[in-house]
C-alpha cells in the first residue's frame, strides 16, 4: 500500500497542517509520498526533510517580516482579494501592478531551512502544482521532473499568489500560486500512484466534496476558521498548531471531541448520559417548535439547532449529542478550546463555576424569564439550572422565552443531566 499526505494552501494558517503532522508521526502513520500548494508545498517539503521539531520551532516563532515586506493596509487589502483568489483570474492583468508585495524575506527563510539534498535523500515522493501565467495551465511538478538545485525555486512559484506576490520566472516561464487551480492536489497524488489519502485541508469547507465519503481519504481539517492568510499573530499560530494536532488525534480515535478535545470517553457512559440528554432537548424542543396547519413553512427545534451548528454530519451519535452539550457549556463560559479536557473534569469545574454565581436572580415569573437576556452567560445558565433543579423540568408557560437563548438552554439541561 502506498499512502500520501496531502497538504493545502493557505498562508499562515499552515502551522495547522505542521500540528497534523505532530500528531500523524506521533501516532506512527508512515507515508510514501508527500504532495501539496502554496504553503501546503512548503510543508510538505518539511516532511521529506524530516526535521519536525524545526519545523515546529520555525512556525511558533514566525513574524509576518519573515514572509514578506508589506505595510498594514496592503496586508488588509491582500487579505480582501485572497480571499476571493478564485474571481480574480479574468482581473490578474488588471491588478497585476496595484499591491504587490516583496517575498525576498521569504525565499530567505526557505534557503535558510529547507536543505533540498535531505529532501532527495528522504526515498519519499513529492509534488507540487504552480499554474502557468498568462496561460494559466498546471503545472505539476515531482522531485523527477523537478532539475537538482530549483526544488526552492519550484517551492515558491507555487506558494506565487499573483497579483499580491509577484510571478515567479523559471526557464523563461512566469509561474503563479498553484492554488488557482487546485488548492488540495488530491489528484496528483491518486494519479501517482497513492492507494490511500491523508489531506490536511487548511478550510472547515471540504476542497473536494467528491472524494469526501470515499474510504481511500481521510481527511484531517478544523471545524471553524482558522482565521486570515497573513495573520502571522504568535498566539494565533501556535493555537492553529494546536488545533491541527488535535483534530489529527480526534481522527484516528486518539482523542474525543468536536469542537473541544477530551480525553478519551468511556463510550457506554457518554451514550447512556446522551440519551437522558437527548430527551431533555427533545421535550423542550417540542413545547419550543410552533407548527402550522396549512404551509410548508420550515420549522427549527432551537436547542436541537444549537446542537447541530456548524456540524456537518449527517446524523449524530448520542455520545456526540452528549459531547455537544458539555461543549456548548464550555463555550458559553470561555473556556479555552485550544486544549484537552478531562470530560467528567470539565464538566465538575463548569457546575462549580455555575455554583460560585451568587448573583444569578431566581426564575419565578416570566418577567425574570424575559430579564435573562441582560445577564452575563454565568448568570444566565446557573438561574436556569437553579430552575431545573428545583422544579424538574421549565415551566411550559416560560419555553418560548427561553427558547430564544438555545445555546444556554442546552447547557443548562446538559448539566442538569450531569447532576444526576
Amino acid at each position: 500500500m502506498r499512502r500520501a499526505l496531502v497538504f493545502s494552501g493557505g498562508g499562515s494558517r499552515g502551522s495547522y497542517e505542521v500540528g497534523a503532522w505532530q500528531a500523524l508521526s506521533e501516532l506512527c502513520i508512515r507515508f510514501q509520498m508527500c504532495f501539496g500548494t502554496s504553503i501546503g508545498a512548503i510543508n510538505a517539503a518539511a516532511v521529506l526533510q524530516g526535521d519536525i521539531e524545526s519545523a515546529v520551532h520555525l512556525w511558533d516563532n514566525m513574524t509576518s517580516d519573515r514572509i514578506i515586506s508589506t505595510n498594514s493596509e496592503q496586508a488588509f487589502q491582500i487579505e480582501r482579494m485572497f480571499n476571493r483568489k478564485r474571481d480574480l483570474l479574468p482581473f490578474l492583468l488588471e491588478h497585476a501592478r496595484q499591491l504587490r508585495v516583496d517575498i525576498a524575506p521569504l525565499e530567505a527563510l526557505l534557503r535558510e531551512h529547507l536543505d533540498e539534498r535531505r529532501v532527495r535523500a528522504s526515498g519519499m515522493d513529492f509534488g507540487l502544482i504552480a499554474l502557468r501565467f498568462p496561460s494559466l495551465s498546471p503545472a505539476h511538478r515531482t522531485l523527477a521532473t523537478i532539475p537538482e538545485g530549483r526544488l526552492i525555486d519550484w517551492i515558491i512559484a507555487s506558494a506565487s499568489c499573483f497579483p499580491v506576490f509577484p510571478t515567479r520566472q523559471i526557464d523563461g516561464d512566469r509561474y503563479i500560486d498553484g492554488g488557482y487551480y487546485d488548492n488540495l492536489p488530491i489528484d496528483m497524488a491518486i494519479r501517482a500512484g497513492a492507494d490511500e489519502v491523508v489531506a490536511v485541508d487548511i478550510h472547515p469547507m471540504h476542497t473536494h466534496p467528491e472524494y469526501q465519503r470515499m474510504p481511500f481519504l481521510t481527511t484531517i481539517m478544523p471545524r471553524r476558521s482558522l482565521g486570515n492568510f497573513l495573520d502571522f499573530n504568535a498566539d494565533v499560530l501556535k493555537r492553529n498548531r494546536l488545533i491541527g494536532y488535535y483534530d489529527a488525534m480526534k481522527k484516528f480515535g486518539r482523542f474525543d471531541g468536536l469542537f473541544y478535545t477530551f480525553t478519551r470517553l468511556n463510550d457506554l457512559r457518554a451514550t447512556t448520559a446522551g440519551r437522558r440528554f437527548m430527551t431533555e432537548v427533545a421535550r423542550f424542543d417540542a413545547v419550543a417548535v410552533t407548527r402550522v396547519t396549512i404551509g410548508s413553512k420550515m420549522v427549527q427545534a432551537p436547542v436541537i439547532s444549537a446542537i447541530e451548528s456548524d456540524l456537518p454530519e449527517a446524523s449524530l451519535t448520542y455520545k456526540q449529542v452528549y459531547i455537544r452539550g458539555l461543549e456548548l457549556a464550555a463555550a458559553k463560559l470561555g473556556f479555552n478550546e485550544a486544549a484537552i479536557y478531562d470530560a467528567d473534569e470539565l464538566t465538575g469545574r463548569i457546575l462549580s463555576y455555575i455554583s460560585a454565581a451568587e448573583d444569578a436572580p431566581e426564575l419565578r415569573s416570566v418577567q425574570d424569564v424575559e430579564a435573562l437576556m441582560k445577564l452575563s452567560d454565568r448568570q444566565i445558565i446557573a438561574s436556569m439550572l437553579r430552575c431545573l433543579r428545583d422544579n424538574g423540568r421549565f415551566p411550559e408557560m416560560w419555553i418560548g422565552d427561553l427558547a430564544e437563548l438555545p445555546g444556554h438552554a442546552a447547557a443548562a439541561l446538559y448539566l442538569k443531566c450531569a447532576c444526576g
